[in-house]
């Protein structure tokens, strides 16, 4: 027999497949979701736990088990047994599927039995495997299971979230419930079990039930020496609720005899096929879970077989990058190493992977004359097609030596942003994992003979400079698949990748500030601030820090005793939205708001813009990215300079600081008028609005005469504003709440209006529905050019996430085609700009404003060139309508 010391025993470990998944589910947040919009929270947790239990229990046996239909014996001798429960939800029941899928790719064996509860099954098991000298772990989040333990068998009890459990042995029974688990049942019964709908007896809880069966043993016991209870009242309610007390006992009582087959050598863990595993998780994206399985549960050497690649990473020697060259057959994948932000990019090193030899790292300090003439030669050459992950960063470092790069057929960054636009990051390593169930990660030897000793970007050892070319190569033919399968590789060829260099160009170009505006508007602005510190302190009756929230809440709510807002943790909420629904309440409010927007724009530009100037070129040089905004806009970071504030004075004059650089005259604002509202009716093809733009007349104007049926010189400015209201607001998915709040007008008014716009715009109504239907269907919107959107939330039970998801099917095609437009117009212009002689170039781009800076002499050309060029970019039912503006700031070229 078995040796009675638990530890030495075989053990086996059972999971309760249903409550460890619902358990995942609540408590992980819906945004764990694949590129796809499949929620994974509920499988992700579970495998989390799963690992964690392999890791730390090291099992000779493991079983999860599943309920399978509703409990018959249960539900026959109780009706009410669950009845209260809802359906799972819509996005949990398809998780279940995928947790099977984890467990056969582990090789753990699954049990269900029709119409018998997991637990009952669980507990067959358990008694078996006692039998047969095994210590029995239950792992499960009922308390029905604590019925269970002993000395041979111990539950593992979920509790918050997915990692504390509480190892409940016969001893912490007895501690957290006053009875031995041998007893548990009756305590059970007494109290009930909210979660199964078992109603105990009224006013008898944990603590009651505990000495009640400690003093008379049992159930039976107790109603046998019912006279004996001290009370009244609880021996009342005994009686009262005998019938359904006895039906507890029953219905809580664990099965140890369902019929099925229990084979204990059987249901040992397998071997693992670790390909299977490694594809399933990618598929999953569970690159962090993968990792912790690797180390915890496959072992050091599967890990490293499963995470590397097939061919062996070199390190080049000085002389041999031309013989790698001619041996290398198709697409080369080309992965730099820089150091520093542009424009003082220095290359040091490259990974370089190809078809037909190894992947090798390139020191550029190694190489030989002959070398870098070859690599330049080898990169230029548009001819040989290239593959990158950040083109835009290698751009830069081939810029750095004078080079020009030609001939890219993919970036990986991009390709994997498209596939995926909502992903947060795509730096290679994750983007491997993710697509290719592979870590190019490689551990740093002590020596550091082969390390940079520069102050590089990255600073890895140099075969993961060999292992990202190695896995760029391999991203690209699998993601280029992808893009061919969902439409988008179009999208690819002619506007992400081609945009990258144009990015980079305007990141080097950078633009010119002059500081002294931004010094005069520091000295204005804060003495701004003071005086509103002042005035706060002198509608308070006293001096505070107006910044902290906890003390302009002590003087606000207590003080002056003005009507609490919404509850905070900290107290009362005084953000932006609280404070304006006590305008007009007390003075003091105002000037609180006209404090925190002044201290905003000299905190987070006036001070914060001088810092970033570089001293060698007097510009400013922010970041342009293509995959931040899932949208398919571009953003500005390091710092942003779409977001600086035009709502007050003092924040347009921000702009007045933004100068044509040395050498040049004048900024040049290229507008694309009302390119959203020109889009919808291309694609809504409404005969209406596509004769309200073709007409030539101001739009809002000629909306607001269709829509009140007057004539269009019968339109005042409150009617235009009316029209402009819905034109823009409709798209994003504007109720007649939302336009009457806008406009001061009460909800059924602001319905009429939007009646009426459909009524006459009836197409628009139609395509705006069938947009939301489309991605309702297809799990995503798609825009002119292929870009896609997904919308998982489309299908949320959450009314709120929902509907939220409808409004942003509603804009995203509209907007997303706008952005679209707005890259191929970039792109476009610089081939124009390229093909003149002009030295006019691109700086910024900002909302729907290409931004350039044109030098003396060139400013009829330069403004043909881009009027030309951006209005015949794409052709629409519509036409793109151009504004352009000349002026010595920013400021200058902005309508006042």
């Amino acid at each position: 027999m078995a040796d009675p010391v638990a530890d030495e025993r075989r053990s086996i470990l059972l999971l309760d497949g249903h409550s460890l998944a619902y358990r995942a589910f609540y408590a992980l947040p819906d945004t764990l979701r694949t590129q796809t919009g499949q929620l994974t929270n509920a499988v992700y947790g579970f495998t989390s736990m799963l690992i964690k239990l392999l890791g730390d229990r090291e099992p000779d046996a493991i079983v999860v088990a599943f309920d399978k239909g509703r409990d018959v014996a249960r539900t026959e001798a109780f009706p009410a047994y669950k009845a209260h429960r809802a359906a799972p939800p819509d996005e949990f029941r398809p998780q279940v599927d995928l947790i099977k899928q984890v467990l056969a790719a582990l090789n753990i064996p699954v049990m269900e039995v029709a119409g018998v509860e997991a637990d009952d099954v669980l507990a067959t098991v358990a008694d078996r495997a006692i039998g047969e000298g095994f210590h029995a772990y239950i792992v499960t989040g009922d308390r029905d299971a604590m019925q269970l333990v002993s000395d041979e068998l111990t539950v593992l009890y979920t509790l918050r979230g997915i990692s504390e459990m509480a190892e409940m042995t016969p001893d912490a029974v007895q501690d957290r419930y006053g009875v031995p688990p041998g007893s548990y049942v009756h305590l059970a019964a007494l109290r009930g079990d909210n979660s199964d709908n078992l109603p105990g007896v009224p006013g008898v809880g944990d603590k009651t039930a505990a000495k009640l069966v400690t003093t008379f043993g049992d159930i039976d016991g107790i109603y046998a020496n019912i006279d004996e209870v001290a009370g009244k009242k609880v021996p009342a309610m005994l009686e009262e609720h005998e019938q359904q007390v006895r039906a507890n006992v029953s219905i809580m009582t664990l099965r140890r005899d369902v019929e099925v087959e229990v084979d204990l050598g059987g249901l040992r863990m397998g071997d693992i096929d670790t390909a299977a595993v490694r594809d399933l998780f990618g598929t999953l994206e569970f690159r962090a879970l993968y990792d912790r399985l690797a180390e915890e549960v496959l072992g050091e050497q599967e890990a490293a077989t499963s995470a590397g690649f097939d061919r062996t990473p070199v390190r080049l020697e000085a002389g041999a990058l031309r013989g790698w060259l001619e041996d290398a057959s198709g697409p080369i994948a080309v992965v730099a190493v820089c150091a520093d932000r542009p424009p003082h990019v220095t290359f040091l090193a490259v990974g370089l992977a190809a078809e037909g030899c190894d992947p090798v790292s390139v020191p550029l300090g190694d190489l030989d004359d002959d070398d870098l003439q070859t690599f330049a030669q080898a990169l230029a050459d548009p001819t040989r097609p290239k593959v990158t992950h950040d083109l835009k960063a290698l751009d830069h470092a081939v810029h750095a030596q004078g080079w020009t790069i030609s001939g890219v057929t993919l970036d990986t960054e991009l390709a994997a942003y498209l596939l995926n636009p909502e992903q947060r990051t795509f730096d290679l390593d994750r983007v491997a994992m993710q697509h290719l169930q592979r870590s190019i990660s490689v551990e740093a030897e002590d020596d550091t003979d082969d390390q940079l000793s520069l102050d590089v970007a990255d600073d890895e050892p140099w075969e993961q400079r060999a292992l990202s070319a190695e896995a760029v190569l391999e991203l690209a033919g699998h993601l280029g698949e992808q893009l061919e399968e969902r439409g988008q590789t179009e999208l690819a060829d002619r506007i992400e990748v081609p945009l990258a260099p144009v990015l980079a160009r305007m990141e080097r170009a950078g633009v010119a500030i002059d500081l002294h505006v931004l010094d005069e508007l520091r000295a204005r602005l804060a003495a701004r601030v003071e005086d509103l510190e002042r005035e706060v302190h002198d509608h308070a009756g006293r001096r505070f820090n107006v910044g902290s929230g906890p003390q302009l809440q002590q003087v606000l709510f207590e003080e002056l005793e003005l009507p609490k807002t919404r509850r905070i943790k900290t107290g009362y909420s005084t953000d932006v939205s609280a404070m304006q629904g006590l305008l007009g309440l007390h003075p003091i409010i105002e000037a609180v708001m006209e404090y925190r927007e002044v201290s905003k724009l000299l905190s987070t530009y006036v001070d914060a813009l001088p810092p970033l100037v570089d001293p060698d070129t007097g510009r400013i040089h922010t970041t342009l990215s293509q995959t931040i905004a899932a949208t398919g806009r571009l953003s500005s970071s390091h710092p942003n300079l779409q977001n600086i504030p035009v709502r007050r004075e003092e924040g347009r004059e921000i702009r007045k600081a933004f100068v044509p650089g040395e050498g040049f005259t004048a900024l040049l604002v290229a507008d694309y008028s009302q390119i959203e509202l020109r889009i919808m009716a291309h694609l809504s093809g409404d005969e209406g609005l596509l004769d309200a733009f073709g007409s030539g007349e101001d739009i809002h104007a000629t909306t607001a005469a269709k829509v009140f049926e007057l004539p269009l010189e019968a339109v005042d400015g409150a009617l235009r504003d009316r029209a402009k209201a819905v034109n823009y607001g409709l798209a994003y998915g504007l109720t007649s709440y939302g336009l009457g709040q806008q406009l001061g007008i009460p909800p059924d008014e602001a319905q009429e209006i939007v009646d009426a716009y459909f009524a006459r715009f009836p197409k628009v109504r139609s395509f705006l529905d069938a947009a939301v239907a489309a991605a309702t269907s297809d799990g995503f919107t798609t825009t002119m050019f292929g870009r896609r959107r997904y919308l998982p939330d489309l299908r949320s039970d959450n009314r709120n996430r929902r509907q939220m998801a409808e409004r942003m099917a509603l804009n995203a095609p509209i907007q997303g085609t706008a952005a679209d437009v707005i890259k191929l117009a970039m792109i476009e212009l610089q081939h124009a700009l390229d093909r003149s002689s002009l030295r006019t170039q691109q700086l910024l781009q900002v909302h729907d404003e290409v931004i350039l800076e044109v030098p003396d002499g060139e400013m009829d050309e330069a403004e043909r060139l881009v009027v030309d060029t951006l209005a015949n970019v794409v052709e629409l039912a519509v036409p793109l309508d151009v504004d352009t503006a000349f002026g010595p700031t920013w400021w200058d070229t902005q309508k006042h």
